[in-house]
Formats: C-alpha cells, sequence, structure tokens
C-alpha cells in the first residue's frame, strides 16, 4: 500500500515542533475510514462516474533526507473521486524573518515581542531564535540548564537548550507558545509579567453596595427595624481611583447616620513597585498601629513583584444559634457585615481598613441577643526577601473620628530591608504634636519558623505632662509542611505605663481622664494565637486572644473547633469562650461560654443532594437544639436554601427559613426565624452598578480589582465560567467581579448557555489589570443562522471529502465532510447569495437562500447543486441552485 515517495518514509524525525503537521497525520486514519464508509454509502444510492485512481501524494512534512513524505490520496476512496486534502495536508511555514508575537511561558502571556525566525538545517524549517538576554528576560534560571549559554550566541533553539521544552507558533493569533519545565525557571520571575502588559482599564464609575435589613418583634416589646447600607463607590480614569467608603445605618427609636469612613485617590508608580494615595485613608505600617489621617500616603505594592506576597487578611470563624447578622469593626468603623444561617461560618473576604487593628465581631441573634468576640489582626513577622526594601510614608492631619476634635499634623514612616536570606530588619518613626515614637525591630527566618521582635518607645506630653514608656512586640509564624500545621503567635508587652500609642496620646489631648473613650490603652500584655491543624482527615482550628491590664485587670476570647466526617456523617464540633470583653454598644459581659456540635448527613447522591443537619447548642442559658434540611433547588439557576426547627435554651420552639441565590446583578438572601416570643427576618442584597462607555450594567459584589466581558457585536445571557450567576446583559458586558492585579487572568464564557445564533471564534482570553483597575476582555462572536449545507455536484453525486467552501466574500466558511456537508454561522445580512467551491483544481458555485423561521432549531439544512465552469478572472465559476433541492431545517 506505501511505497517510497508514495508511501511514508521509514526515516522520520520528530516533528513536535509541528503540532498542526501531527493532527493532520493523527486525523488520517479517521479520514480513511469515514471516507471508506461515506463512499459505501453513495455507491449505494448515487451512480457515480469512475475516474483515475492515480493521485498525486501530498507532502506532508520534512525530512532530515532529501526524500519526501507523502500520502497516497487514492486509497480514501478507491475508484470514485478524489478528495481534496491538499489544503489539510500541506505544509504551511511561518515566513523567515521577522515576526511581532504575542509570547507565552506555560499557558502565561509574558509579553509582545520581535521574534527573529530562521531556517533550521536540522528540520528544514523556519523556527524562533532566542539568545542568551532574552532567555533571561523569559526568567530562565541559567546556570540550571545542562549546557552554558554563549553570551555570542545569536540563534539559540530552545529544545536544544532545555530538555523537554517545546515551542508553537500559532500563527493564526500571532502567538509563541513556550513551553519550559519549571525547573529551569527562576523562582524570582515565576509568575512575574512585563509592565508593558499591565492593563489600567477603561474609563468607569461604579458603585458597590451591601444592604442589609432586620425587623424583630417580641412579645415584652413592640416591633423594630435596622437598616444598614455598606456603600463603596470609585471613579477610575486611566491609572487613577477615586474611591470612597460610607456606612448608612438607620432604624426604630434611633436616628439615621451616614458616615463617611474614607475618600481618596489612589494611582501606581510602576517603577517604584509603589502605590501613592491622597485623602483620607489608614496608615499601613506594620509597626504602629493604623491610624485615620487626612494627608497623602505612598507604600511599597508587593503584588508587583514577582512571587511577592500578596498581602494578609485573617479569617473570621464562629458559630451562630439562628439566622443571624454579623458585623465587624475595626478602630470603631463597621467594615464588614452580613446575614448567615444558623450553624459554623466562616468569613473569609474581609478587607480590614489597615494593616493593625483589633477586630471586633458581634453576633445578633434572631431574638435581639447580642455576642462580641474580639480577634486579632496584625501583620505576619517582619520578613522581606534579601535586598528588598518595603517602606511605607504617611503625612498629613491626623482625624480618628468624627467625634474627636483634635486633628494634629503628623507624619509617619517604616522601612523593611532584607539583610540576607533569613534576616531582616526595620525602623520606624511617628511624629506629631507633642508626640514621638520610634521604633526598630528585626525578623529572622529559623528552622523553627520565622520570628521577629521589634521595640517601640513613645514620649507623649497632655497638659504639660510628660510621660514616655516603651512596648515590646513578638511575632512568629510557622508552617510545618510534613503535618500541614500553620501557627501564628503575638505578644505584645508594655513594658511601662508611660507608653502611649498615638490614637492614646489623641484621646487623651481630647477627652478628660473621666471620659475616656473605649479603645483607650489600659493593656499591659496581650497575647494572640491562631493555629490550624490537619488531623485524621479533619481539620483543627483555634484563635485565642489574652489581655491583661495594669490593675490586674483581664479579657480573654477563645475559639476552637474541629470538623471532619465519619463515612457520610459530617460533623463540627465548636467551643467560644469570652471573659470581661469591651463591646462597642458599652459595658462588658463577664463571660460566655458556648459549645456546639452539627451533624449533617447527604440525603442522596450527587454534588446537588440536600443534607439534612442536627446541632446541639450548650450555653450558660441551658441546652438548645435544631434539626433542619439545607441545599439547591432543582432549577436552572443555583438557589440555595435551609429549612430548621428546634427548641430553644430557654425552652421556646423556634423555625427559621433562609434563601439565597446569586444573580448577574446581585447576590440575594433572605431569612424568618419564628420563636414562641419573638419573629425576626432578615433580607440582604450585596451588589453593584458599574457605569461604562458601553451602558451602564448591575453586577454581584466588586472586589478591589474587576473585569469586563464584551461580547461583539452583543449577545445577551453568556455566562462566564467559575463566576455562578454571572452573565452578559443586553449591551454585551458582563461584570467580572473579582480580579488578581499584576498576574495573568483568564477568562472563559460559558458557551453551554449561548444562544443558538452565536458562535466564539475564542471563548478564553487573558488581561493582566492593575491594583482597582477595570479591566476589559473582548470577545468577537459571529451572530446570524446556523445552516449546514449539503453540496452536489451537476450529476446529483455529494461533493467529496475536502472541497473548501468560500462566501461570496472569498471568507473560508470551512471543507466539506465524507457526506459533502458544511455547518457553518451565515450572517444575517447573508440572508440569500451563493457559495464558492474548490474541488481538485476545479471552481463551481451554488446559490442559496435561507428561512427565517428558525426559532427553536439547532440549524437549517439545504441541499445544493453547483455547476462548474472554467476559472473566471473575475469571478470563479456559475453556479447554479438545484431546481428540485430540498429545504430542511433540523
Amino acid at each position: 500500500m506505501f511505497t517510497k515517495n508514495h508511501l511514508f518514509s521509514h526515516s522520520v524525525r520528530t516533528i513536535s515542533h509541528q503540532p498542526l503537521v501531527v493532527l493532520r497525520l493523527a486525523l488520517l486514519p479517521s479520514m480513511v475510514i469515514a471516507a471508506a464508509t461515506a463512499q459505501a454509502e453513495t455507491q449505494l444510492t448515487t451512480p457515480i462516474k469512475a475516474e483515475s485512481t492515480t493521485a498525486e501524494p501530498v507532502q506532508v512534512a520534512a525530512l532530515d533526507n532529501a526524500e519526501s513524505l507523502g500520502f497516497n490520496t487514492a486509497f480514501l476512496h478507491g475508484s470514485a473521486s478524489t478528495a481534496d486534502l491538499r489544503a489539510l495536508l500541506s505544509n504551511s511555514n511561518v515566513p523567515e524573518g521577522v515576526q511581532r508575537v504575542d509570547l507565552y511561558v506555560n499557558q502565561e502571556r509574558t509579553g509582545r515581542r520581535d521574534i527573529v525566525f530562521k531556517r533550521n538545517p536540522r528540520t528544514d524549517e523556519n523556527e524562533p531564535c532566542f539568545d542568551k538576554e532574552m532567555l533571561d528576560q523569559l526568567g530562565i534560571d541559567l546556570g540550571k540548564l545542562p549546557t552554558p549559554v554563549s553570551d555570542e550566541a545569536t540563534c539559540l533553539r530552545l529544545p536544544e537548550v532545555i530538555p523537554d521544552a517545546s515551542v508553537i507558533y500559532e500563527s493564526a493569533q500571532l502567538r509563541l507558545m513556550l513551553s519550559i519545565p519549571q525547573i529551569y525557571l527562576s523562582p524570582s520571575k515565576r509568575g512575574y509579567i512585563d509592565p508593558a502588559f499591565w492593563d489600567a482599564g477603561q474609563a468607569a464609575a461604579f458603585v458597590n453596595y451591601g444592604v442589609n435589613m432586620r425587623r424583630d418583634q417580641s412579645k415584652e416589646m413592640s416591633s423594630s427595624n435596622h437598616v444598614s447600607v455598606d456603600l463603596r463607590m470609585g471613579v477610575n480614569i486611566g491609572p487613577w481611583r477615586l474611591r470612597n467608603n460610607s456606612y448608612y445605618t438607620a432604624g426604630s427609636n434611633r436616628s439615621s447616620s451616614f458616615t463617611s469612613q474614607n475618600t481618596y485617590v489612589q494611582r501606581d508608580i510602576v517603577s517604584l513597585k509603589s502605590q501613592v494615595l491622597a485623602g483620607e485613608t489608614y496608615t499601613r505600617s506594620p509597626l504602629f498601629d493604623s491610624v485615620r489621617f487626612l494627608g497623602v500616603q505612598m507604600f511599597s505594592d508587593d503584588a508587583m513583584r514577582p512571587d511577592s506576597e500578596q498581602g494578609y487578611a485573617p479569617v473570621i470563624r464562629g458559630t451562630a444559634e439562628s439566622n443571624a447578622t454579623v458585623e465587624v469593626r475595626q478602630n470603631g468603623y463597621v467594615i464588614y457585615t452580613t446575614n448567615v444561617a444558623p450553624g459554623p461560618f466562616a468569613i473569609t473576604d474581609l478587607s480590614p481598613s489597615g494593616s493593625n487593628g483589633d477586630l471586633e465581631i458581634t453576633i445578633i441573634e434572631a431574638d435581639g441577643s447580642r455576642r462580641t468576640l474580639r480577634q486579632a489582626f496584625s501583620a505576619p513577622p517582619l520578613m522581606v526577601r534579601e535586598g528588598r526594601l518595603r517602606y511605607d510614608i504617611a503625612v498629613g492631619q491626623l482625624r480618628l473620628s468624627n467625634d474627636i476634635e483634635e486633628r494634629p499634623n503628623f507624619v509617619s514612616g517604616t522601612m523593611l530591608y532584607g539583610m540576607s536570606a533569613n534576616t531582616s530588619v526595620a525602623a520606624g518613626a511617628q511624629v506629631s504634636k507633642d508626640f514621638n515614637a520610634y521604633s526598630v525591630g528585626v525578623g529572622m527566618n529559623t528552622q523553627l519558623g520565622a520570628v521577629s521582635l521589634d521595640a517601640i518607645r513613645s514620649t507623649s506630653r497632655v497638659q504639660g505632662e510628660q510621660t514616655q514608656g516603651t512596648s515590646m512586640n513578638v511575632r512568629y509564624s510557622k508552617f510545618i509542611e510534613a503535618t500541614g500545621s500553620n501557627v501564628s503567635v503575638n505578644l505584645r508587652r508594655d513594658l511601662s505605663r508611660g507608653y502611649r500609642t498615638l490614637s492614646d496620646h489623641i484621646e487623651a489631648v481630647d477627652v478628660p481622664e473621666h471620659f475616656r473613650l473605649y479603645g483607650q490603652r489600659d493593656t499591659r500584655q496581650r497575647l494572640d494565637a491562631n493555629i490550624s491543624q490537619p488531623i485524621a482527615g479533619g481539620n483543627l482550628y483555634l484563635n485565642a486572644s489574652y489581655n491583661k491590664g495594669w490593675e490586674n485587670n483581664s479579657s480573654n476570647s477563645l475559639s476552637v473547633g474541629y470538623s471532619n466526617n465519619i463515612g457520610k456523617v459530617n460533623y463540627n464540633l465548636s467551643y467560644t469562650r469570652t471573659r470581661n470583653l469591651q463591646s462597642s454598644f458599652g459595658g462588658s459581659r463577664s463571660q460566655d461560654n458556648v459549645i456546639m456540635l452539627t451533624l449533617s448527613i447527604p440525603l442522596g447522591s450527587g454534588p446537588k443532594a440536600p443534607q439534612s443537619f442536627t446541632t446541639f447548642n450548650h450555653d450558660q442559658n441551658g441546652n438548645a437544639v435544631q434539626v433542619g434540611v439545607n441545599g439547591l433547588l432543582p432549577t436552572e439557576r443555583e438557589i440555595s436554601y435551609a429549612v430548621s426547627g428546634g427548641r430553644s435554651a430557654t425552652g421556646e420552639n423556634t423555625a427559621s427559613i433562609n434563601v439565597g441565590t446569586a444573580t448577574s446583578f446581585a447576590r440575594l438572601n433572605a431569612g424568618y426565624s419564628h420563636g414562641s416570643k419573638y419573629r425576626s427576618g432578615n433580607f440582604s442584597a450585596n451588589g453593584s452598578i458599574v457605569v461604562h462607555s458601553g451602558g451602564v450594567n448591575l453586577g454581584q459584589a466588586l472586589g478591589e480589582t474587576i473585569m469586563l466581558a464584551k461580547v461583539e457585536p452583543a449577545v445577551a445571557g453568556v455566562g462566564v465560567s467559575s463566576h455562578a450567576g454571572v452573565e452578559t446583559g443586553a449591551n454585551g458586558y458582563a461584570i467580572i467581579p473579582n480580579a488578581t492585579p499584576y498576574r495573568s487572568n483568564h477568562v472563559s464564557l460559558d458557551t453551554r448557555r449561548a444562544p443558538r445564533n452565536a458562535e466564539f471564534d475564542n471563548a478564553v482570553q487573558q488581561v493582566v489589570p492593575t491594583r482597582g483597575a477595570i479591566a476589559l476582555v473582548t470577545f468577537k462572536a459571529e451572530v446570524g443562522h446556523r445552516v449546514q449545507f449539503e453540496l452536489h455536484d451537476e450529476q446529483g453525486a455529494t461533493l467529496p471529502f475536502g472541497a473548501m467552501v468560500h462566501d461570496a466574500l472569498g471568507n473560508q466558511l470551512g471543507m466539506t465532510d465524507p457526506r459533502g456537508r458544511i455547518l457553518t454561522m451565515m450572517s444575517p445580512e447573508k440572508m440569500r447569495g451563493h457559495l464558492d467551491i474548490s474541488r481538485d483544481g476545479q471552481l463551481c458555485r451554488a446559490h442559496y437562500e435561507l428561512s427565517e423561521e428558525t426559532e427553536g432549531k439547532n440549524y437549517q439544512l439545504i441541499r445544493l447543486r453547483c455547476v462548474k465552469r472554467d476559472a473566471d478572472p473575475v469571478m470563479p465559476g456559475h453556479l447554479a441552485k438545484l431546481n428540485d433541492a430540498e429545504d430542511g431545517t433540523v
């Protein structure tokens, strides 16, 4: 069957650098079977004039020697007609010379470069050339290569220099895809993307809102209402970001209030790998407590650097006994609020307002009772990479709160520097009217973990009286890879009572001592610990805090829990203990102990099967129990629900229901609880409104950096993968609520739910947004009528496999299959027209007319006959539609 020149040769080289050729070769067996089967069917139904079986072989790959590699196309169909496979099997190379391409390393876009393509004598192909400088820019660790790279080398072939590396050139998209084993990449360059490709985003404005409403009613008291609205607003113009964070509250028996937490403008300084802010914001010092001020601030942004830490935010865990509202405060301001269902909860999307400052967590139960927890929030140990300098500088006017009139000017600055791979040093200063504080510290990375020690010396003068003091802070952090343990401990101790923070100083100046506000320092010692430990297939967590004052008064908070499963039964056991915690509502609770056990069992199989749950709760009031079911409703849109009933610790019978869903315009949640002595309902909506050049869109709650997905022309109802509920609106835009700044973000469309009349050239795009950007990714769509043309020749026989089909403008629509059919998309302006078909060097034309009635149909099936004629210098071939053609819709 095969002979030399007409057949496959024995000495075939590796052609991994030509994936298209490999694909063509891999498809040949299926082509043979499909074509032979289709030909057999055709011979049973339509007499076809025999043609010569002699066919010229088509070269499909170059060899190391002068012999060509060919495939006899007559084998596909016996003695019937020649399948036109020359376009499929032809060898297409990139032309020799300079090509501007998008460069990808391990699927990550790294930049756009001019690459020289030269002929490789070994493969007889035009392949990309690299030099030593370019390899270094790509992030390749030259010291790890098996063979040293010469400085004079100007045309290095990547697979010859790096073992197991490969290069693929996608000519249609002008992409050069490099696959490089991770072991040869420099750790300092992993994940790094050339700043030239950072996208500052579109000019746009947005409002991000979180609305929480409660209505409580009890037999002993009249009903009460409470409404809170968390607003984050912004405007983007080029690299500039204008931001405002505000909070609105209203309720029964109290006046409404609107508080603007901060307003500022921000932009990045790429050359300094920094951010600059001007306006009302918070300091970001790792040494001093955060303070609110009006002024200017500049600080390092580690996200701009390769493989840098992306920041730190705590995870808040707790348990709710009913449909409850959770409020989180920092520095006296509400920074987060949400509604939770009964049982354990974890808040992982918190965005603290500064780098230091305790978090006060208030759980408001359905019966109106409140429980307060306190969790430390401080930066990890003072460590940076060797040779790195991290800094922050703030200058302005202090504005601790709207109630404090004392607003002196101040300056604050800190810096961390990596002296070696395992040692970092830190220093900082804060200076204001009648106040100064200086800090020094050192951080070390040891086999036992990362540990740092810093000391602050403060001097404060209030009403002519000067006080001085020193505070020491020890931080420890360790991840034990063998056991998966995460341990974090922070110990702070004031060595003398005269120590004051800047906030303490301002409050002492502004308020007489017998009217001290909450937050005035009375702490001598503070210990905080956070531990996460996998145990026996489950996970144990512990959050603990201990405070001791100068009068030997103390307070503490402890939260510990363990979750695991026994067969299909999942369980969570938690214990919460608080002692003498002050709250923002005044006063303190002497003690609070809560033990909770939750059991859940799936009621069926599959990921969406409902689950039954039982919760046992014990506190100082007694024992409580709840049973219920939660899961997802069997609807196209994902709607969650939870229904429960039980008996409270005071002997009341209770019942509750909770429903939530994620739509394209918001995340909605509603709950209702009913007891013997109370009724309570809550509703929350978290979403956004974005105004941009393409119109106005509603979306889900936004993160710091977001993206817009645009389908052009506009197609509504197209989903975005990995973001439940996100889909395009009538203007073709979708709001993607989260993105990672300075890193490549992949955006893919969920075409499974796309309208039938739309096709997409590329359903996956990448973008690298800067911090706070509203980046745009555009997807080209083809909207029209999906048609399958079945093409016949003048004798009524179907055209052979491989005939190329073009529209009237010369655009290639595709290639006929073994049944002479081609499935394509025709735009609305092409409801009638003609097709040009080329086969075996001959041309023909077929006229068509599409039907408008396609509602609910996947595609139209139209059978056409073409009449061949000699090539015309103006237009190839005259074709006519079959007079007796059958038009059908499938």
